[in-house]
């Protein structure tokens, strides 16, 4: 499968504001055998798999990144294939090579802003998600909101909306000065629990 199908057929564009030179562009929205290894491996082994308990969470597992750490939801899992550069996708374990699963994906960009100017970060982004409906020709409507995440770190929340279809696509920007974590989630069919895995998502992440 290509990674342009897991995209959307707008969003995807990442805002001037933000300057995320790792944005792509959507167009539709990754032992040992001797008997002293074996002891060493099988103490590696045991720490491992006290690390994976340490991470399990009441909801899922705590996955870390280079740039912080998240909560992915039972079910969920990453698909590899069409993670990169940054960006990493998660979809309902099993789904990973339909062709148009709901996905959730998170990676970090750059923004002009400090986080006492958020509130300029979200007009920017109002406006430049506006203007891309428009010029794109495709009946959504946008909503904002903002909240903080469960650490405490500011948090955007964008709707987008495609107006006769059940299809809603969900931007959550967690910010810090100069710089964001995205989770962005494509929910085509309104299945409720990609929303609260996606919510989940961004609710739980704390940075590095």
């Amino acid at each position: 499968m290509k990674k342009s199908l897991y995209l959307l057929p707008v969003m995807i564009l990442m805002l001037s504001a933000c300057g995320n030179k790792q944005a792509d562009v959507g167009t539709s929205a990754k032992v040992e055998d001797s008997t002293v290894n074996t002891s060493q491996n099988e103490n590696s082994s045991t720490k491992e798999a006290s690390q994976k308990d340490n991470n399990t969470t009441k909801d899922g597992q705590r996955v870390d990144k280079d740039f912080g750490s998240f909560v992915v939801a039972d079910g969920f899992g990453e698909a590899k294939e069409q993670s990169g550069n940054g960006r990493y996708f998660y979809v309902v374990k099993g789904h990973e090579h339909d062709m148009r699963p709901d996905n959730i994906s998170i990676n970090e960009g750059h923004q002009n802003y400090n986080l006492d100017e958020s509130e300029k970060f979200a007009q920017s982004t109002t406006w430049q998600l506006n203007m891309q409906i428009k010029q794109s020709g495709i009946d959504a409507t946008v909503t904002g909101s903002s909240g903080k995440t469960d650490a405490g770190d500011i948090m955007y929340i964008f709707d987008i909306k495609m107006n006769g279809s059940d299809e809603i696509d969900r931007q959550y920007y967690i910010l810090r000065d100069k710089k964001f974590v995205m989770v962005f989630m494509s929910n085509f069919d309104g299945d409720e629990s990609v929303n609260k895995a996606a919510e989940l998502m961004a609710k739980s992440f704390e940075w590095k």
